[in-house]
């Protein structure tokens, strides 16, 4: 019998366990088991609680495939009131490892269900070894990518985790799944790719719907969220302080020079105990 307790940010929602209770387990198939909506708890990923030599605490994160991520936005948020509700952290601002490297959190406000978090998700990351390369220059910024014989203007860059953006003027959940699901499979991305959606309504606001690589369409990706932000404002002169309207709610993102921030919600949504079989 594993604890387990269940958050969800702006409808993104996961599976946390502390590394404690995993002794001797692979990770990577309690992830599929867990994450498992039929026969298992249900989530879009599994967040483990580890502790850290290099940051006050340390986020190891599974997608609902078993595929081990570097980083989910949302699920740090979710992460950060986990360990300040158990205590594992007494500070209102702190530091998480992750395999994108370490970042800072912010305790904006709290209670028993909803803790609002502000994260400085650091700087986008155009040469990455998950980025293709361009055709000219040093970005791969507005690139013509064929899918299924049709071209579409893409831009891609690491943001704690690879995202391929796509402005449109409308988007639906049958577009994101059927180009995203292309997409992150194209030969162009061998370690595959996240895929948004993004229409700009206005210089202060933008709509987001991502196909999650490992998971499929989600409600929410604040890694996402922010790097769609970020190309807005360099695209399309969307102010400094954008929000992202994602089918789960929304998110604030503020740049800060070349680092961003977003601040959401992270809120409990169940505790108890899973049978591992």
């Amino acid at each position: 019998m594993l604890r387990f307790e269940k958050y969800q940010g702006t409808g993104n929602d996961f599976v946390i366990f502390e590394m404690s209770e995993l002794d001797g387990l692979q990770h990577s198939l309690l992830a599929q088991k867990v994450c498992n909506r039929r026969f298992g708890i249900g989530a879009d990923g599994m967040i483990v609680v580890a502790p850290s030599k290099v940051a006050t605490m340390q986020m190891i994160f599974y997608n609902a495939d078993g595929s081990i991520a570097t980083m989910c936005g949302n699920g740090i948020r979710c992460f950060a009131k986990y360990v300040t509700d158990h205590e594992l952290v007494k500070t209102k601002v702190f530091t998480v490892e992750t395999l994108a490297g370490i970042l800072t959190l912010e305790i904006i406000e709290s209670d028993d269900l909803t803790s609002l978090v502000r994260v400085n998700m650091g700087s986008a990351i155009y040469q990455h070894e998950s980025v293709p390369l361009p055709g000219d220059g040093d970005k791969f910024i507005n690139q013509m990518l064929e899918v299924d014989g049709v071209p579409y203007t893409v831009s891609s860059l690491f943001m704690g985790t690879i995202h391929t953006v796509l402005f449109m003027d409308n988007i639906d959940e049958e577009a994101a799944a059927r180009i995203g699901a292309a997409i992150e499979n194209h030969p162009l991305y061998p370690n595959k790719t996240n895929v948004n959606l993004c229409k700009v309504v206005d210089s202060k606001n933008i709509d987001v719907l991502t196909w999650e690589k490992g998971v499929g369409i989600t409600l929410a990706c604040g890694t996402g969220s922010a790097a769609c932000a970020l190309l807005s404002q360099d695209l399309y002169d969307c102010e400094t302080s954008v929000t992202v309207h994602v089918k789960g709610g929304n998110l604030l993102m503020e740049r800060v020079g070349e680092e961003i921030y977003m601040t959401g919600p992270a809120t409990l949504i169940c505790k108890g105990q899973y049978l591992y079989n």
